[in-house]
């Protein structure tokens, strides 16, 4: 099946599904309108799993963290501000500047792509990955020089919350032009078959591997991400 073809089967199910009933992939879209009653729902499924008794310090401030932004990308800054606040609770040894800047600071976006100083190249080569996405802004993945970071942003979410993930930043890029020949299309493009399917097929990713070992080994940290999602 070619990738437009693939784009409009996409688009088609997304219309077609009942939002939040069977996974993530119905919200890809960046401009997706969720009712209230939906918002509602995503908030009590959010909050049932930070009461997981199983769940690590750690593990607790990163959902937690992940769901505000979540939220906050949905427009609901109330129920994003809940979690910020979750998050600011958990005694855990970690860089909170995001936190202290959406708690005291509300109306105010960070100007910077990065909430704290690190090699994010060596935290991925490392398979730090919490620590990756923790230090991305994802208010600023919009901005046109930021553009190289949606898709790595994209990896290590899906990486970390499987087929929760409501949105792709890839996605209104790959929309545009699903056919070019670009490892943030082929990768955005991998996104939408595994949240749709739940597995990566492999011929889809012996492509994806052939194209940055011939054409991008620079960039080839981000495959090591794409391979993980089969763990």
């Amino acid at each position: 099946m070619s990738r437009v073809v693939k784009k409009i089967f996409f688009l088609v199910q997304i219309s077609a599904i009942c939002l939040l009933t069977t996974g993530a992939k119905q919200n890809i879209e960046s401009h997706h309108a969720f009712k209230i009653s939906e918002i509602n729902f995503l908030d009590l499924k959010l909050k049932k799993e930070l009461n997981d008794k199983k769940l690590s310090p750690k593990k607790k401030y990163l959902l937690a963290v992940l769901a505000a932004r979540e939220l906050k990308q949905l427009h609901r800054l109330d129920k994003a501000l809940e979690f910020y606040q979750i998050a600011w609770d958990v005694k855990v040894d970690e860089n909170k500047a995001e936190i202290i800047l959406a708690l005291t600071k509300p109306a105010t976006a960070s100007s910077t792509l990065f909430f704290f100083e690190t090699d994010i190249k060596t935290l991925i080569k490392n398979k730090l990955y919490e620590k990756a996405i923790l230090c991305l802004n994802p208010d600023l993945l919009n901005e046109s020089k930021n553009a190289p970071y949606r898709i790595l942003y994209d990896l290590i979410n899906v990486k970390i919350k499987k087929r929760a993930v409501k949105k792709l930043y890839c996605f209104d890029d790959y929309q545009k032009n699903p056919e070019e020949y670009q490892y943030s299309s082929l990768l955005c493009d991998l996104l939408i078959d595994y949240l749709q399917d739940g597995k990566l097929k492999n011929n889809h990713m012996k492509e994806v591997e052939e194209y940055f070992l011939k054409h991008d080994l620079q960039e080839i940290y981000l495959l090591q991400i794409a391979k993980d999602l089969k763990i």
